[in-house]
């Protein structure tokens, strides 16, 4: 059943504003990291926070496949092919190359070298990068994460420009291939809207079953990986943050895998096509959140509060009377650094104010104690 053109740009909008504030999501995100990273330069003695600040350019890397995820996704939308939008003034032609080059980089590049970095961001560990030569570590995460992202990029480059020299054109003018169904490699389709004809992108199932086969194995060693990780885990929440991360990326990147091909068995303009096709945009849009809130957002604010809490702790120790405490300063609450819940917080609050009052009773007392001489009468 064909859907009419303002049921369509429904979809577009929605995808749009998501879109958009995933990239706000990911300029902030690269704020924090660079905010973080010249905290811990200005910082002194500050052996802590360079480990946490360590894999900073792997977040970076992490930021940017997401952003450009998003606004490859902003760019391939048929809403902004109206008239008055800002691919419009585009041709026909430019518009199917442009289908091309969103299928390559997209499936070919960002989409994969997202789920590797945070790979890299988890399970960095195992093979002791903090403790390992810096450069050594450096060019070993290089080689790993080309050698595991080329091979998708030059298969999605395969399918899509590649194949094109074996091409036949139907009698419709869609791009069809001798003995294949169109759909199997099909990356534009042509729709009339108003009195013009517009590329609309579309997902070859070549280049899903390419993206299939890299989530399955993706899949398979994740899990391997964040068994291996739990094992030596010993804090609870760092625990609940592995258990949804693994959960996020098993249930949700093989359900954008498989909205995808259904997207392919259907056209544009048709219920299948748009709400499928929405559907595999949300699921990767769930990953990618998920992910930046837990590989960048929590790691540096974990660090931040735990370097304020030893900073805390050491200014306390340097209190030489009751009245100067700084008692509002204590109680500043914890919860904005996202380390610990209320219950902690009050925890935490209390250790404190109890190691300032054990202060302040020691200064008392070795004040009363302490006999002053008596001038001589």
């Amino acid at each position: 059943m064909p859907l009419t053109s303002s049921a369509v740009d429904v979809f577009g909008l929605a995808t749009l504003v998501l879109t958009i504030l995933l990239s706000g999501l990911g300029v902030l995100c690269a704020i924090y990291v660079l905010h973080f990273r010249s905290k811990v330069h200005d910082i002194k003695n500050a052996l802590a926070l360079r480990e946490f600040n360590s894999p900073w350019l792997l977040r970076m890397v992490l930021i940017a496949c997401a952003t450009l995820w998003s606004v490859l996704e902003i760019l391939r939308l048929p809403l902004l092919k109206k008239h008055g939008w800002l691919l419009h003034s585009l041709s026909f032609h430019w518009q199917a190359i442009f289908c091309k080059l969103y299928l390559i980089l997209s499936l070919g590049i960002a989409e994969p070298a997202f789920f590797l970095t945070a790979a890299f961001l988890i399970f960095g560990p195992l093979h002791g990068a903090p403790f390992s030569p810096q450069k050594r570590w450096r060019c070993k995460k290089i080689s790993l994460f080309l050698g595991c992202t080329l091979p998708t990029f030059f298969l999605q480059l395969l399918v899509i420009i590649m194949m094109p020299f074996l091409e036949s054109t139907d009698n419709k003018g869609n791009d069809g291939y001798e003995g294949l169904p169109p759909y199997f490699t099909r990356a534009f389709e042509s729709v009339e809207r108003g009195s013009t004809h517009i590329a609309v992108c579309t997902f070859p199932l070549f280049s899903t079953l390419v993206l299939g086969f890299f989530a399955l194995l993706y899949i398979v060693s994740f899990l391997f990986l964040g068994w291996r990780v739990m094992l030596i885990l010993i804090n609870r929440k760092l625990q609940i943050r592995m258990y949804c991360l693994v959960l996020i990326v098993v249930l949700f990147l093989p359900m954008h895998v498989v909205f995808l091909g259904l997207s392919a068995l259907s056209r544009p303009r048709e219920v299948m096509f748009e709400v499928v096709g929405f559907l595999a945009f949300l699921s990767l849009l769930m990953c990618v959140s998920v992910g930046e809130g837990i590989l960048v957002i929590r790691p540096i604010a974990d660090a931040l509060a735990l370097h304020w809490i030893q900073s805390e702790r050491t200014t306390l120790t340097r209190q030489q009377s009751w009245g100067s405490i700084p008692i509002d300063h204590i109680a500043t609450p914890l919860q904005v650094f996202g380390i610990e819940d209320e219950e902690s917080v009050g925890v935490e609050r209390l250790g404190l104010l109890r190691e300032a009052v054990e202060n302040a009773d020691l200064h008392k007392s070795v004040y009363s104690s302490y006999t002053f001489p008596r001038p001589d009468s």
